[in-house]
């Protein structure tokens, strides 16, 4: 017999239930929609597009938590919580139903031998979760994971849905054996034991747990926009509505018309911010997944991604509502009147410190497992520093003026371009009119004299292929991605469209395919040149050597007898997916006995020049090049290889300040295959 069929004194149960329901439900829809409404305070975002592939990614990682089994105990505690829960959902549902409607039942499933079996056992699965997630958050506390009371109390309800479910299933078997089902296995089990307690005392049992269980779900159901478990309803919008854009692909905007117009080229506030920045940070989990990848938390610096988003949500809630009823500074409501100083978004909630520690290796963002997307709003915030406030230090002064004046970051000339390349014999596109093959040097391998080393063994290994390629020389000039990462767009835009007409003009001359050594001119040029008119086909150059090896065009002979520890640079593995290519290339050597870095591959750490930190002085914390080297020498390599030459530069970097740069060399996949092929 539902609890609702029993009067209480002259008040039907079922009128308790509806009231209990309405209060619930009724909390839940008024903040939610709240909480929308502000989203929607939020500028556009398109995120609707190729619905398939949005279907598959949400059936993958919502309904199978692919990406949080990647860690396997997290993984499998979330797993069993939330499988759990979409079963006891229908469950919950019925028990509802069954509470208005006493034959209420769902239709095809409900009251059927699986769904009761699978009820009885997610039941115990939730709870084995939530002893998996005490015990993790108590016992072993990760640095990263915070122990809240608002995790605490989540925990405990779950806990109380789960032990009262079980309850008011044995009261209730106990009570009315006819209602029971041998396939409600751990039910029977406890009813069993509940028998001799005796019908009165298991029919109050009974409606004591029913009613404990139900008040308890429209509670939590009322506290839940409220908790950092409102990802339970957003999660798995924001999987559906993820950025589906190229990863290395930063957000666009016109900047000539937006200075024109005098709109904002940079996010400052809270209307600057996407509506699905802000459902971003709703939908935050507080899981520290992000922290834990990021280089700049693990070496002691003040940015956090897990608190980068957290704090922009504790502003949005406290400052977005006035924005909502026309105010035109949410920011800070009533400081004025204070007297105080208005809290600026970007430079007290998010400071500026925060910002330019971020290398950009988007390891935060593939970390996540409910997709919110760290890096594009940092690189915003930056373009707001950058263009409208012009908060740099000079590191960064000296590199915009440097660009502007000579499209190179050191201010070396540009007839300078090509002067590694005569001793090679490496023609410019204008002296070679056949060539199908352009390879772009970068600002790297044309002007650092260690680069140049590298852009030499390049070209001599496509001379000895038979690729014939050639160089565009003075012609080609920085791709702008240090200035873009900085938040000078407007730097990299002109940069970008020089390059971009070149490349088109090469591209009408016959190049089929632009090859670099340079996994940052790669990205830009392959995943952001398409937004201003430039598509090309790009390689990286140890995806063209791996082919010209595979079909045996390039030979390798020579032996090196040596163990080599490789290192992932996080714009050709993380960005690109570019992670076998070069371990094929160095295997083809004979002798060279391959090494793994721990973390190695998607959770290669970065070496700490990406955001245009080749050009800054790190000032904060550890370096993170020294400790990606301690990384390295842990798995007792002979040599150190990479494909980058940021990634070069800081490994070098390191190797001489720790003074192990003559044991520990450090060269380019394409130096060790050229020293091998004969």
């Amino acid at each position: 017999m539902p609890a609702t069929q029993i009067s209480y004194g002259f008040i039907p149960g079922q009128l308790v239930l509806l009231v209990a329901i309405a209060v619930g439900a009724g909390l839940f829809l008024r903040d939610a929609l709240s909480l929308y409404r502000l989203m929607r305070v939020g500028g556009p975002a398109h995120r609707t597009d190729r619905p398939l592939e949005r279907t598959r990614g949400w059936i993958l990682n919502v309904l199978g938590q692919g990406r949080l089994l990647t860690r396997p105990y997290p993984g499998i505690m979330h797993a069993l919580i939330f499988w759990g829960f979409v079963v006891i959902t229908f469950s919950t549902v019925e028990q509802l139903g069954r509470g208005l409607w006493a034959d209420f039942r769902l239709p095809v499933i409900g009251g059927s031998a699986p769904f009761l079996f699978a009820v009885d056992a997610f039941q115990l699965f939730v709870l084995v979760g939530v002893a998996m997630a005490f015990y993790r958050r108590i016992r072993v506390r990760p640095w990263y994971l915070n122990l809240t009371g608002d995790a605490i109390l989540i925990l405990s309800l779950i806990s109380t849905l789960m032990v009262t479910a079980f309850l008011t299933e044995g009261f209730g078997i106990a009570a009315f054996p006819e209602s029971g089902s041998q396939w409600q296995v751990f039910g029977t089990a406890l009813a069993n034991a509940l028998a001799p307690l005796g019908f009165d005392v298991n029919r109050a049992g009974h409606v004591v747990s029913w009613w404990a269980h139900i008040l308890t779900v429209l509670g939590f159901l009322a506290y839940l926009p409220h908790s950092k478990h409102l990802h339970i309803v957003t999660a798995p919008f924001n999987a559906w509505l993820r950025n589906l854009a190229p990863k290395g692909q930063l957000p666009y905007i016109n900047v000539e018309e937006a200075l024109e117009q005098e709109k904002p080229v940079g996010v400052s506030e809270i209307p600057h911010l996407s509506w699905k920045d802000i459902l971003d940070t709703y939908t935050c989990t507080e899981c520290g997944r992000c922290t834990s990848e990021c280089p700049a938390s693990i070496t002691d610096k003040p940015l956090s991604p897990k608190d980068l988003i957290l704090d922009l949500r504790r502003h949005v809630l406290a400052h977005g509502p006035a924005l909502r009823f026309g105010q035109a500074n949410g920011d800070a409501d009533g400081a004025a009147g204070s007297g105080e100083r208005a809290q600026r978004m970007v430079g007290d909630v998010i400071t500026d410190d925060v910002l330019w520690d971020c290398t950009t290796c988007r390891a935060c963002v593939d970390a996540c497992p409910v997709f919110i997307d760290h890096v594009s709003k940092i690189v915003q915030m930056r373009r707001h520093l950058v263009m409208e406030e012009s908060r740099i230090g000079k590191d960064l002064q000296t590199l915009f003026e440097n660009l502007d004046a000579t499209g190179n970051p050191w201010r070396l000339p540009r007839a300078r371009r090509a002067d590694w390349a005569s001793a090679v014999g490496v023609p410019t596109l204008e002296e070679a009119p056949g060539a199908d093959v352009l390879y772009w040097v970068g600002c790297f391998g044309a002007y650092d004299d260690r680069a140049k080393k590298v852009a030499g063994a390049f070209a001599r290994l496509l001379q000895r292929a038979g690729v014939r390629f050639a160089i565009l020389g003075p012609a080609e000039t920085c791709t702008g991605d240090p200035a873009r990462r900085a938040g000078n767009e407007y730097l990299y835009q002109t940069l970008a469209q020089q390059n971009v007409e070149t490349l088109n003009a090469a591209k009408e001359a016959g190049i089929k395919t632009i090859v670099t050594a340079c996994p940052h001119c790669f990205n830009t040029i392959s995943d952001e040149y398409p937004q201003l008119g430039g598509s090309f086909r790009v390689m990286h150059h140890t995806q063209l050597l791996d082919a010209l090896v595979r079909e045996g065009r390039l030979r390798p002979e020579a032996a090196r007898e040596e163990a080599i520890a490789y290192h992932d640079p996080c714009y050709l593995g993380r960005y690109h997916s570019t992670y076998d290519e070069p371990r094929h290339v160095l295997a083809s050597v004979p002798g060279v006995e391959l090494r793994e870095i721990h973390p190695c591959r998607e959770k290669a750490m970065c070496c700490g020049a990406g955001g245009a930190h080749a050009f800054m002085e790190e000032k904060r914390g550890r370096r993170i090049n020294h400790v990606r080297l301690e990384q390295a020498m842990a798995v007792g390599p002979q040599r150190i290889a990479t494909a980058c030459p940021y990634c070069m530069m800081m490994f070098e970097d390191a190797t001489s300040t720790k003074g192990v740069a003559e044991q520990l060399p450090v060269q380019d996949v394409a130096e060790l295959l050229e020293a091998s092929v004969r």
